[in-house]
C-alpha cells in the first residue's frame, strides 16, 4: 500500500466554484479588430468636424469610437487625433463642452475614454 502525502493535495481543484477552476478568458471583453485604415478614415472625418468649428462634435466622435481592437499604429493615429482636438478647444470652452458630454447619453463612458487618453501623457 502506498502512502499519499495529504499535504500535497490541492483541494481547491476539487471545488467547482474555486478560483483555480475559473477561466480568465472571460475577464477581457470581446472587441472587434480595427484596421489602421479605418482609424485614419475616422480621423479624417473627425478633423473635418474640427475644421468646421464643431469642437464638441469632434471630441465626442473621437471619444465614442476608441480603437480598442486596433494595432499600435491605429492607436497612435487616434491618440494624435484626440490630442489635436484637445489642443484646438479653448480653455474657456472646455468645461461647458465636458459638462454637455457628461450629461448626454453615453457621456460617462466617453469621459472615461478621455481619462484613459489623459493618463497616457
Amino acid at each position: 500500500m502506498t502512502t499519499m502525502n495529504w499535504r500535497t493535495i490541492n483541494i481547491d481543484l476539487l471545488d467547482p466554484e474555486s478560483p483555480a477552476n475559473f477561466s480568465t478568458a472571460t475577464l477581457s471583453p470581446a472587441v472587434s479588430s480595427v484596421s489602421t485604415a479605418e482609424v485614419q478614415n475616422l480621423s479624417s472625418q473627425i478633423k473635418q468636424l474640427l475644421r468646421g468649428g464643431d469642437g464638441e462634435g469632434a471630441l465626442r466622435g473621437a471619444l465614442e469610437n476608441p480603437p480598442y481592437g486596433g494595432d499600435a499604429a491605429a492607436k497612435e493615429v487616434h491618440l494624435a487625433t484626440v490630442v489635436e482636438i484637445l489642443q484646438s478647444i479653448k480653455q474657456s470652452e472646455m468645461s461647458p463642452i465636458l459638462n454637455r458630454i457628461y450629461n448626454s447619453d453615453g457621456g460617462i463612458e466617453a469621459l472615461d475614454v478621455l481619462m484613459k487618453y489623459l493618463c497616457e501623457f
